[in-house]
């Protein structure tokens, strides 16, 4: 049956590997007649019912004499959308080219367009495929894999056997094996050319008349080269063939030829993969068996520490204090927690033993005091330190606030990991209040539906750990953009692309089938919801922050569209990493991930469901930012009725110094607040900031600019540096800045940025106002997919010279267009120990009108934010309806 590991097919075809695409001819055998294939499903008891039986052998039938056509094809993928979910529901393997060109299907004919020629073609390679496994379960084989004599860790070197045994088709001569990675896995490429290479596999076989060639074939997609192809190892079979029963043995890493073995990914799995694919016949089409996983766990080292405790308690509750000890990669370490000391304004409050898990709990705590706290846990040999997120203890706290993650994936997409790590990883090592888990409808057949489902039933616990239902619309920009779905009520009936293809199919469906109370819908900007439609039933949020960058402008699009939207953030992470997910390895997902936070009574499914669908939410760039702001003492995300008058009043406890707080009205910035700025002293901290804008500037939907490229260096002249902080700097895998030990007074850099400031604190001493910092940029990239209207623009060298003298209010910027994109380096001399918490309040003395929106963001030294919800002043407009409006 089915494991563990994700269930996805990925088939090469001709437009992407160069493989011959005529017909399939893996049932063009007297057996794959109507009557032998009705005996056959006559044998076994069916998982099909008896009608969609019928439709099904009517359809293989059917395409058999005459090929799929532009009228034939509507009719055709509905059978085989019903038709693969009922295998899918066996356990055993669907071929995710089928479950996602379907989707294609349905757009198509949503927009009155015919089937292209490459569907067409699609269609009855898929058809025919589904047929075999349909009559041979085990037509294309098993793996397995030998297991590893010790414990497989993150970024080490190892050495893998996986092994093949051929199914019930003979592997024919020309045909072979294609083997692929996964590409949320930075582990070393796997090649089969060069012995003494990293990752270097062979291949034997138990057959001894067979003769194994090693050669490579182009590969796109999830174990490929996702937006594009790559070579990936390839072996096919050049003499004999290989008999069922029949083994072939794939070693990764072989070292005897000088290899040093297949270096492992960094991130820590249960379910890694080393995806096989099979061409039994020769003809050139890789299909999939089920893929064994195998588990990676963290590395032997503790470099650092998480302490993460609840965000609003009430005077004399109990509760814990968590103590996470990770590596480098910021995998829970293996080599388990050391003995901590934790302690609150300097005073001891627990001692935590050490342990084998990775995680210490310091239960039972309670403080009877009303305040703002943070807690600091040190290890024994004073090596690791970190502080709590802020706490603020209440006499009678009406509302609290609640940490989740509303967009993030598994395997079942293209990422990695088994639903149970998603959401074990949540609750466990993220210490999330509540999570859902949100993989692609356009890869998702109904026995992923099902697992996941059980899965997040299997974590959930009321009052502890709320676990919500959900998937991602994944629609392209052109017909609606991605959306993620949520579902208030266990049993939620799903509306896919491949039954709603368009935005406005899918709104009135999911409300009508699951009611609207019941469903909440979330736009991100990356692939860009169009935000010139909405349905105020049940879209209340919008996604403006997230691995792939930061977005404010799109939540301000659906504002100025007249939409009331909330704002929230998320990781979009595609390696089970929900809540505390580092940047990627490579762009487009540069940042850390986002959090979403709910302001809600308790720590309910329906409590905290509520607060989503009421707009009684903020977004943070993932730290724990506390923020509590009203607008004339109304709550973030209502309306109120008109006024002439409008305060805005409210406190924030960050986990860094706060260093500015702005409101922001209508989109545009009504008033800013700056509490780190210091004047210029002989021993100075000079924050730099790398900021680019992300916007859009098309009349329709368009996909966000991608990231910009900083590197290159930064000289400081007329002061002497002695100091570097690099905590804005937050990917561990790409972004770093470092004093040149040949020449001190100079950082080298590098850094990519997208809608948001990365930092660096510079300490300098003998500053004055003749001091220089003179930036040498050089030329570069922009870096992503580049999937905007525009193609990725080519930043030229520049050398900027910024003077100390020139600072106004301690603070000064040079701006740097890219095309209509203004990019900017910051200078600002700051109090690097300001206070982490600040009281605030605005009064809008400008002329008030009825519509106006309102919203606080909060800006942390480190580059950290938080964005409230908006506030509305006024009766509500009738919103747009329709598309596209600009």
């Amino acid at each position: 049956m089915r494991l563990v590991s994700s269930p996805l097919l990925l088939v090469v075809c001709a437009a992407l590997c160069g493989c011959n695409r005529g017909p399939l001819e893996l049932v063009a055998s007297a057996e794959t007649t109507a009557p032998a294939r009705a005996r056959a499903a006559a044998d076994r008891a069916d998982y099909l019912e008896a009608g969609l039986r019928r439709e099904v052998e009517t359809l293989i039938a059917a395409i058999e004499a005459e090929p799929t056509t532009a009228a034939s094809c509507g009719e055709r993928a509905r059978v085989l959308w019903r038709w693969a979910n009922g295998w899918a529901l066996t356990g055993r393997q669907v071929s995710e080219q089928a479950v996602s060109m379907l989707a294609g299907v349905a757009a198509s004919e949503a927009r009155g367009e015919p089937c292209g020629p490459r569907i067409l073609a699609e269609m009855d390679d898929e058809i025919r495929e589904l047929a075999m496994r349909d009559r041979e379960p085990d037509a294309f084989g098993s793996l397995r894999f030998t297991p590893p004599r010790e414990p497989l860790r993150a970024a080490s070197w190892a050495t893998i056997e996986q092994t093949f045994t051929v199914g019930t088709r003979p592997v024919r001569p020309g045909g072979g094996f294609l083997l692929g990675n996964q590409i949320m896995a930075d582990q070393s490429s796997i090649q089969n050319r060069d012995p003494a290479g990293d990752a270097y596999v062979t291949a034997r076989s138990s057959n001894a008349a067979v003769v194994l060639e090693p050669t490579v074939k182009p590969l796109a997609g999830r174990h490929g080269g996702f937006k594009g192809t790559k070579d990936m190892p390839v072996f096919r079979v050049a003499q004999g063939a290989l008999a069922p029963g029949d083994t072939v043995t794939f070693t990764y890493g072989e070292r005897s030829g000088g290899s040093k073995g297949l270096r492992l990914q960094t991130v820590s799995t249960d379910n890694l993969l080393l995806p096989i694919y099979v061409d039994v016949d020769g003809k050139g089409r890789f299909v999939a068996t089920e893929w064994p996983a195998l588990v990676v766990s963290g590395m032997t080292e503790a470099v650092a520490a998480a302490v993460f405790a609840p965000s609003v308690v009430r005077t004399g509750e109990r509760f814990d204090v968590v103590v996470r000890t990770e590596d480098r990669y910021g995998n829970r370490s293996a080599v388990g927690s050391p003995r901590y000391e934790l302690t609150l304004d300097g005073a001891v409050v627990a001692r935590l033993a050490r342990g084998d898990a990775g995680i210490a709990v310091a239960k039972g705590l309670r403080l009877s005091k009303a305040g703002t706290y943070r807690f600091a846990a040190r290890s024994d040999d004073g090596k690791l330190a970190a502080i709590s997120n802020p706490v603020w203890v209440e006499a009678r706290p009406d509302r609290r606030v609640y940490w989740g993650e509303l967009h993030g994936h598994s395997g079942y997409a293209e990422g990695q990991g088994a639903a149970d790590q998603y959401f074990r990883y949540a609750r466990d090592d993220a210490r999330l209040d509540f999570v859902s888990l949100t993989d692609h409808d356009t890869a998702m057949d109904d026995w992923e539906w099902r697992a996941i489902d059980e899965s997040r039933r299997r974590y959930a616990k009321e009052g502890e750990f709320v676990a919500f239902l959900g998937y991602e619309w994944s629609a392209g920009r052109e017909i609606g953009g991605h959306h993620n779905v949520f579902f208030r009520n266990d049993e939620a009936k799903r509306v896919p692309r491949q039954e709603a293809p368009v935005l406005d199919a899918l709104y009135p469906r999911l409300a009508r089938e699951n009611g609207e109370d019941n469903v909440l819908v979330i736009p991100h900007a990356h692939t860009a919801a169009d935000w010139n439609q909405s349905d105020a039933d049940v879209e209340r949020l919008v996604e403006i922050d997230s691995m792939h960058g930061t977005f404010e402008w799109f939540g301000n699009k659906y504002l100025q569209n007249g939409y009331e939207i909330g704002f929230i953030a998320a990781s979009d992470d595609h390696r089970s990493k929900p809540g505390r997910a580092p940047g990627l390895f490579f762009s487009p997902q540069v940042q850390p991930g986002g959090l979403a936070a709910a302001i809600a009574p308790e720590k309910a499914r329906d409590a905290i469901f509520d607060a989503l669908r009421g707009r009684s939410a903020y977004a943070t760039s993932g730290d724990r930012i506390l923020l509590d702001a009203r607008l004339n003492g109304e709550r973030m995300g209502t309306r109120q009725r008109s006024s002439d008058r409008r305060t805005i009043e409210g406190r924030v406890s960050g986990t860094a110094p706060i260093d500015r707080i702005d409101v922001i009205k209508n989109g545009e910035v009504a008033w800013s607040q700056s509490y780190l700025a210091a004047p210029l002293a002989s021993h100075a901290w000079v924050e730099v900031a790398f900021e680019s804008s992300s916007e859009v500037f098309t009349t329709t939907t368009d996909n966000p600019r991608e990231y910009r490229v900083w590197s290159g260096t930064l000289d400081v002249e007329g002061a002497k540096v002695v100091g570097l902080k690099t905590t804005g700097l937050e990917n561990a895998y790409l972004e770093w800045a470092r004093i040149d030990p040949e020449r001190p007074n100079r950082i080298r850099f590098y850094t990519e940025t997208r809608g948001k400031a990365e930092t660096i604190l510079v300490e300098l001493e003998g500053a004055s106002a003749a001091t220089r910092f003179v930036f040498d940029l050089i030329a570069a990239k922009e870096s992503g997919f580049g999937q905007g209207v525009r193609p990725l623009a080519q930043i030229p060298a520049v050398n900027v010279s910024l003077s100390l003298a020139d600072l106004d209010d301690s603070r000064l910027e040079h701006e740097l267009p890219v095309d209509r994109h203004v990019d900017r380096l910051r200078l600002q001399v700051v109090d690097a120990g300001g206070s982490l918490d600040r009281d605030f309040a605005f009064t809008d003395l400008g002329e008030p009108r009825d519509g106006d929106y309102y919203y606080v963001r909060v800006t942390q030294l480190d580059g950290a934010q938080a964005w409230s919800s908006p506030f509305w002043v006024g009766p509500a407009g009738r919103p747009p309806v329709g598309r596209p409006r600009g």
